[in-house]
């Protein structure tokens, strides 16, 4: 045999670890170059991992919920598809024999020529997806059929016994199984079996009292009452995220409410005569204030700060990437959109719409969730006045935008009714003093309330 280890790589932006969501093979397998291994859930993103190599898989290290260094052996492939040897204990490595080679699946110079999926080489051809069982018209299985779908609805077929390979091709652009087509089938299954052979989406629970009924959509996204969750994945972060900011940040906060009357008006005009010239352009009041807070931010600049302890240094960054809080049936993700100084009010509305729906079907990278400089939560989309952001650290502050909505609002002595926002800013008070803060939330504010100031600004 000639045997390979092949160990989790830097999925990008030096992640040091990533979480197994799923295998995609098993022992005894073989296959192919590029063929999906496993879903590995790092940074909120989950990425599939490719295999380096044709061959068998005679070992694989790791179970769904366990997390992997990068680094850590991941899969051993035998090259010369040989059939598997005894089972290896894969937690202990010192019982297992040396192997003639390992690989990263980074080493250029060293692997195979068309390998892909870390980083396309120029001029290689795309990756190909993992085949699928179809059946022929004699009923014989073959793996011709490709099913192109994405991590989140691959995972949730598995979970409601959706056949991917049957509902192949999907809705979506060039055939893509989208999550709609999965429970539309899953809907269909269920409706023509008799109540006693439907399949359970939910393992039951040991039970110590009497159950309560189980209504379909009787809590948010699934959750029931009584139930007992893990904290792993997306959780498991979140709260190692929230948990480091409150233990090491002294933070502060203040607000300042806006009027966005116009703001509204010239947003709904530009959106008006765009669909008049047939333009491909929705514009949101949300892509205005992520422009004026870049414009903020440059007056301001430790508030696209952060500060390192051991060094003692505080960096200005010279870049504003700026994050934002995307809420997915996931958990709460933040993308960030790069060099965000460089851009206008219709490429931000650009760039959080294909940021958002990447981290809503799963598809975004690591890349996109890491780096970031300064973040804007808009608690405001689900309808709240208020909030209490917490700083995504290590960044310098982060900037809450509550709901627009009409309010009574003083006009020159008069009570009118106008579109009003409240900007809360939360920020480390070891990097900016309050009266930079202070000013920095004013200044967005009064941006915003004069949105031509927006549109018209060059700095970047």
């Amino acid at each position: 045999m000639s045997v390979v280890d092949f160990r989790l790589p830097d999925l990008g932006e030096g992640l040091e670890d990533g979480e197994i969501v799923s295998w995609l093979v098993e022992v005894g397998e073989t296959v192919e170059l590029n063929q999906a291994l496993c879903e590995i859930e790092t940074a909120k993103a989950v990425v599939e991992v490719p295999s380096p190599f044709a061959g068998t898989i005679i070992e694989r290290n790791g179970e769904v919920g366990e997390t992997l260094a990068v680094g850590a052996l991941l899969v051993r492939i035998d090259r010369d598809g040989g059939s598997a040897p005894p089972a290896i204990q894969p937690a202990d490595d010192r019982a297992v024999e040396p192997t003639p080679s390992t690989s990263t699946g980074l080493d250029a110079d060293d692997e195979p020529p068309n390998l892909v999926g870390y980083g396309q080489r120029e001029g290689s051809g795309r990756r190909r997806r993992r085949g699928a069982s179809s059946t022929s018209g004699n009923g014989e299985v073959r793996r011709d059929a490709t099913v192109r779908t994405k991590p989140p609805v691959r995972k949730l077929a598995r979970e409601l016994g959706v056949d991917l390979a049957a509902i192949a091709p999907g809705s979506g652009p060039g055939g893509i199984i989208t999550r709609a087509d999965v429970q539309a089938a899953a809907s269909s299954t269920t409706a023509t079996m008799p109540a006693a052979t439907a399949p359970a989406t939910r393992a039951p629970a040991p039970l110590t009292a009497p159950a309560a009924p189980t209504v379909a959509g009787a809590g948010f996204r699934g959750r029931m009452p009584g139930e007992v969750e893990q904290v792993q994945g997306i959780r498991r972060r979140i709260i190692e995220k929230m948990e480091q900011s409150r233990r090491e940040i002294p933070e502060a906060t203040c607000s300042r409410t806006a009027d966005l009357t116009t703001l509204w008006e010239v947003r709904a005009s530009l959106n008006s005569q765009a669909e008049e010239a047939g333009l491909p352009l929705r514009v949101t009041p949300f892509a205005f204030i992520l422009r004026a807070t870049v414009i903020a931010l440059r007056r301001f600049p430790t508030l696209n700060a952060s500060i390192d302890r051991e060094a003692g240094q505080i960096t200005l960054h010279e870049h504003i990437n700026l994050g934002f809080a995307v809420d997915t049936d996931r958990g709460l993700i933040v993308p960030n959109i790069k060099n965000a100084e460089r851009l206008g009010v219709r490429e931000f509305a650009d760039q959080v719409a294909r940021l958002s729906a990447a981290a809503r079907d799963g598809s975004i990278g690591p890349a996109d969730l890491t780096g970031g400089t300064f973040t804007i939560s808009n608690y405001g989309a689900f309808g709240n006045d208020d909030g209490n952001p917490i700083i995504n650290h290590p960044e310098g502050g982060i900037l809450g935008v509550g709901a627009i909505r009409e309010r009574p609002w003083v006009v020159d002595g008069a009570i009118l009714a106008r579109r009003t926002c409240t900007f809360t800013l939360a920020f480390d008070h070891r990097v900016s003093d309050g009266g930079e803060a202070g000013r920095f939330v004013t200044h967005v504010a009064d941006l915003c309330e004069q949105p031509g100031l927006v549109l018209l600004d060059p700095s970047g």
